[in-house]
């Protein structure tokens, strides 16, 4: 049995081993607005600048999981990015997505659903040992554009501005503004 723990231990850090790992720098300014599915986002939190960040390259022993990933199931859009270095990601959900247009986050889930969280749209970061879900506040911003929608290509992009909040916590308040993404969806 011992012998069984050591080739599995010694087999998983082969391939983490074998990983390049991305050195992260502080992005200057947010990406560029494109609309042809570049896998892009960025937006500015409280004044500053966020992007998703990878913090391990693929190679042919190990795929990590994508930290630009979006998808319409039905008439829903649903983004969801990561930041590795920083412990943060953003799950973004918008409902009856007809087109080009202006819509809003969803913030909760419908009651039938079964997910993880209530929260249809939440804010995630981890400080230390600390996590925490940040949802949509309340009567505070909450707008998506999406100035490209292609259904057959799956390609959407856009710009947004939405405030998150904590719930225990409400003086805690993280604005998100001059959002934008263009993503090639599943």
């Amino acid at each position: 049995m011992k012998f069984t723990k050591d080739i599995i231990a010694l087999f998983a850090f082969a391939i983490v081993s074998s990983c390049e790992v991305n050195d992260y720098v502080q992005p200057t300014e947010l990406p560029e607005a494109t609309q042809v599915g570049k896998q892009t986002f960025g937006v500015k939190i409280n004044e500053s600048i966020w992007t998703p960040f990878q913090r391990y390259r693929s190679n042919s022993n190990f795929k990590p999981v994508p930290v630009v990933w979006g998808r319409m199931q039905g008439e829903t859009l649903r983004l969801t990015v990561t930041n590795q270095e920083t412990r943060e990601s953003i799950s973004l959900m918008v409902d009856k997505v007809k087109g080009i247009g202006t819509y809003q986050f969803m913030t909760y889930f419908p009651k039938n659903a079964i997910e993880f969280s209530p929260y249809a749209s939440v804010y995630q970061r981890c400080v230390g040992a600390d996590c925490g879900q940040y949802p949509i506040a309340q009567n505070t911003e909450n707008e998506i554009v999406i100035t490209h929608f292609d259904s057959t290509q799956k390609v959407y992009s856009g710009t947004f501005k939405v405030t998150f909040q904590n719930k225990e916590n409400p003086a805690e308040v993280f604005h998100f503004k001059e959002g934008r993404f263009d993503i090639k969806g599943e």
